[in-house]
């Protein structure tokens, strides 16, 4: 189902990525051994992989919010228990991983204990081929990100039949994340294939709209569902939101597009004062480094330093906010118009 507000899990149900699982594909078949996959929130990066990866045998793992190494190593066994159907007589005879029914049970430390690394290790000396996806990988710092990258660049030198794919949708986090122009890093030097994920042309989601509708049976005026198109630009995510909202019963657009906009606002909220400021400054249409300044400065009442409002910007382009002082995604622009000063 279309409006399914769940990530797809089929290739079947997904909506004109056809070429883009032809890249992943083609990676596979040539052993390519690190994929990026980027795009802003809500294009659908998590559906692509989560069907991609079906056909493999392969490991998904979600990093969102992942802050300590349980934290990491629970969701290793998350992406276990995903994978189960296909590893499920690989994993048994791999020490440290005990399967018990519908569950794995990973021991990070300890006796008889094994690490993310040791894990690829065995994946790769058992199976044929191994896909791992780690979703939103921008969100692995500290040390962490130590762990997982060594165990990135290892397999990248050493495990042939290793294919790791990693997603991010605060795509210069990510890149930041990977270093790979970084003489610092891990990674540093190594061949990252990248496929970005476009949002749909206004045709495009208009066939999009119209056959989840069909898939129900309900018919929508032309002129509603080209007054969404507009209104959310081809983002698959904020289109099946409406879609969704429109079978529950929420039938007037301004009412929707304010709950994606509450959804959106939340989001924001984790960032500073200042930062909100300059995108609140966007918003209402500065279209240059210079008018933001003259923005944020005349609603705080003090001179801002260069080089902070640079880093501020850079941070917000980082995070696939804003790019050119304009914004990703429509919803964030209404979003940001509300931001209390």
């Amino acid at each position: 189902m279309l409006f399914d507000l769940r990530p797809k899990e089929s290739r079947d149900e997904l909506f004109n990525r056809e070429e883009e699982l032809k890249v992943l594909d083609s990676a596979v078949a040539r052993k390519d051994p690190l994929v990026a996959v980027l795009g802003i929130r809500r294009i659908g990066k998590t559906s692509l992989l989560k069907s991609f990866i079906k056909d493999y045998v392969g490991v998904y793992i979600d990093v969102r919010g992942v802050r300590r190494l349980s934290d990491l190593y629970r969701r290793v066994s998350e992406g276990l228990v995903s994978g189960l159907g296909r590893l499920r007589d690989v994993l048994k005879y791999i020490r440290g991983v005990r399967v018990a029914g519908f569950e794995v049970e990973l021991k990070w430390r300890g006796r008889d204990s094994i690490s993310f690394l040791g894990l690829l290790e065995e994946l790769s000396r058992r199976c044929e081929e191994v896909v791992i996806v780690i979703d939103e990988a921008q969100e692995i710092r500290g040390p962490l990100s130590v762990e997982v990258k060594s165990a990135i660049a290892y397999a990248y030198d050493h495990l042939s039949n290793v294919t790791i794919v990693l997603s991010g949708s605060e795509v210069g986090l990510l890149k930041d994340f990977l270093g790979t122009d970084n003489p610092d890093s891990l990674l540093y030097g190594r061949y990252v294939l990248e496929l970005s994920l476009s949002r749909f042309s206004r045709d495009l989601s208009i066939e999009f709209l119209k056959r989840g509708f069909s898939e129900v049976g309900v018919s929508v005026g032309d002129d509603v569902i080209e007054e969404a198109v507009e209104l959310f630009d081809g983002i698959v995510g904020w289109l099946v939101y409406f879609g969704r909202s429109y079978l529950d019963g929420v039938r007037d657009l301004n009412a929707v597009a304010d709950k994606a906009v509450n959804l959106a606002l939340k989001e924001l909220s984790r960032l500073s004062r200042r930062e909100k400021l300059v995108l609140k400054a966007v918003a209402n249409g500065a279209k240059s480094w210079s008018a933001v300044r003259r923005y944020v400065e005349e609603i705080e009442g003090v001179s801002i330093p260069k080089s902070t409002l640079t880093r501020i910007i850079k941070k917000l382009e980082k995070l696939s906010i804003i790019k050119n002082y304009e914004f990703l995604d429509p919803i964030y622009a209404r979003a940001a118009k509300r931001i209390v000063k």
